[in-house]
């Protein structure tokens, strides 16, 4: 499968003209956060390193797309993969993310879309507010938006409380 995707994209990457591999590069895993970290690294790892190796340039940023809770996996994709930007699932722990990476990788999360979805204003406002104050913000590099996907029929005004809290307390100093 992994020779297939490679083949593919490098296929694609010709017929529009675009460099055999690219500066920057990111991909998805919407499964890892089903494994271990032990798991990972002896079964999947391998083939992440392989299309990195082969889609990307050397030493080029590689961001990440992650569905669920696979924060145990966030510091081993920095260290093993150059991954410099994570588009978080939920449920993680925002600030112990920025603890944990340091202020050298990018995050991308907020509010669990179940919240989101069903939650009153009130609950997506301490949600945000939590989000934004919990040492995620520091030294920059965090992009506030849903946590994973917006899901279906999510209410206009909760999505509004996120974007207005945002703007009250998600600035940077």
């Amino acid at each position: 499968m992994t020779t297939a995707i490679i083949t593919r994209i490098k296929a694609y990457r010709q017929r529009l003209g675009h460099p055999e591999k690219a500066n920057p590069w990111g991909f998805a895993d919407d499964s890892i956060e089903t494994l271990s970290l032990k798991t990972y690294a002896a079964l999947i790892y391998p083939f992440h390193k392989r299309l990195v190796e082969e889609l990307a340039e050397p030493g080029v940023r590689i961001s990440i797309h992650l569905c669920g809770n696979a924060q145990r996996h966030f510091v081993f994709l920095r260290d093993h993969l150059n991954v410099r930007s994570i588009d978080t699932g939920f449920p993680i722990d925002h600030g112990m993310a920025r603890r944990e990476l340091g202020t050298d990788v990018e995050l991308i999360g907020g509010p669990a879309v179940p919240l989101l979805r069903w939650g009153t204003p009130q609950q997506v406002r301490e949600e945000t507010m939590r989000v934004l104050q919990s040492g995620v913000m520091e030294g920059g590099k965090f992009i506030l938006r849903e946590g994973n996907n917006l899901a279906p029929a999510t209410p206009l005004e909760n999505l509004w409380t996120m974007y207005e809290t945002a703007k009250e307390y998600g600035r940077y100093s």
